[in-house]
């Protein structure tokens, strides 16, 4: 997601895109795509598979850049990059805004170009900040007056948790909510591997990208884990999103950095969030009354962007010399 929004970087390039999951290839068409496996760090096996795909991706499609956005796979991506000597970029995800992910600490000393989304994060040796995904945003209008949840007409919603890990602790209190609400809402979950199934509302495990962006564009609200791209996926359709950040001491996630991102995002005024599962309760009481979503561009600000292609094509040419 993040990715795809630094596209305008790429203009003058010949790209191929290459990631986990075969579904996404429908947010490209009629770009090259390469399928490569995902590992984790628990994933011994896997991570020694992924780490097999990629340089084998590499070797196929001989890029002059490698370029990823984070994740093991990514960090594999930097690392056989530089072992066959192409430019290599590593863009640090914007949902590490308190410190940088353990593969982009690591990728730093294979990476040509080393790069945080946050400004607070970059330091002289590095990482350096060129901007982020989302940009400046405008303030959000708030939602018409008396347009409370559970005074006023039915509202549609979207639960979703990702794909990842289960996020019983969401959909057990937003299912929890619906069935007191006074108002009949219509709710669909996408419920990943949470063991919890919901009794108020239709759910599905997954969802192709498709799917999802259908889900997204036919809600009135989105509640969700604090997953950067739903949160992406929320704003550029002008949804607004309720979030309720993964804790990683009830182990929800490895650590706490969607805690981390969620504070940040409420400075930049892009979301609603709730840090406990009363005060879920109480945000989604008023969800009508929320403020309305502002809606992102596309694509990440120019500022970023045409700075990225600057570095990209500075160092093609150097290499052609």
């Amino acid at each position: 997601m993040q990715l795809l929004r630094l596209r305008p970087a790429f203009a003058g390039c010949d790209v191929t895109y290459a990631t986990v999951n075969r579904d996404y290839a429908s947010e490209i068409p009629g770009q090259r795509f390469r399928l490569i496996v995902d590992a984790n760090r628990e994933q011994k096996v896997r991570l020694a598979r992924s780490c097999f795909s990629i340089f084998r991706t590499v070797l196929s499609v001989r890029p002059d850049v490698v370029i990823s956005t984070g994740a093991a796979p990514g960090y594999f991506a930097i690392r056989v990059g530089r072992l066959l000597g192409k430019t290599t970029i590593w863009v640090d995800s914007i949902a590490n805004a308190e410190e940088l992910s353990m593969s982009g600490r690591k990728a730093g000393k294979y990476a040509s170009l080393w790069l945080t989304q946050w400004e607070h994060l970059a330091r002289p040796e590095g990482p350096a900040c060129f901007g982020n995904v989302l940009g400046e945003l405008p303030a959000r209008e708030p939602a018409p007056a008396g347009q409370a949840a559970t005074g006023g007409r039915p509202l549609k919603l979207f639960v979703t948790v990702g794909s990842d890990v289960p996020f019983d602790r969401l959909v057990r209190t937003v299912d929890a909510w619906l069935g007191r609400s006074p108002v009949k809402h219509e709710a669909f979950a996408q419920i990943g591997r949470s063991t919890y199934r919901p009794q108020h509302m239709t759910a599905a495990q997954f969802l192709t990208p498709a799917a999802f962006q259908e889900k997204l564009a036919a809600c009135d609200l989105v509640v969700a884990h604090a997953g950067m791209g739903t949160i992406l996926s929320a704003l550029r359709q002008r949804k607004p999103i309720l979030t309720l950040p993964r804790h990683g001491s009830l182990g929800e996630t490895r650590n706490d950095h969607q805690i981390a991102t969620t504070r940040h995002l409420l400075r930049l005024n892009a979301i609603d969030a709730a840090f406990s599962e009363e005060e879920l309760l109480a945000r989604l009481d008023a969800a009508g009354s929320l403020a309305s979503a502002t809606r992102i561009s596309d694509f990440a600000p120019d500022s970023f962007t045409s700075r990225l292609n600057e570095y990209i094509h500075a160092r093609r040419a150097s290499r052609a010399r």
